[in-house]
């Protein structure tokens, strides 16, 4: 597993430009962990800013349920992600 220690915008800069549908993620912001496979990922405007959107299926959840996550509006708040791309190393990210 590959190790960074990256700042806060290189670490959204990583999200934006690594994680892609299908990658399974777990997500430490805020007092949140949230653990499973992306189903979407949106770059989309959204009142003329643009935005950054991550669709996540949490995983072994009775209930099916999914989050959104609002890259953007957390990402002062993101701890730490672990990523695992469907295809290849996994990676290991701690926000300094």
């Amino acid at each position: 597993m590959k190790e960074l220690k990256l700042t806060t915008e290189d670490a959204v800069k990583y999200l934006k430009e690594n994680v892609k549908i299908h990658d399974n993620i777990e997500i430490s912001y805020n007092r949140i962990f949230a653990e499973g496979e992306v189903l979407n990922v949106d770059f989309s405007e959204y009142f003329g800013e643009p935005g950054f959107k991550m669709l996540v299926s949490l995983d072994e959840s009775d209930l099916g349920a999914t989050i959104e996550i609002d890259v953007y509006e957390v990402e002062e708040d993101i701890i730490e992600f672990i990523h695992y791309p469907k295809d290849g190393e996994e990676v290991e990210v701690t926000v300094i």
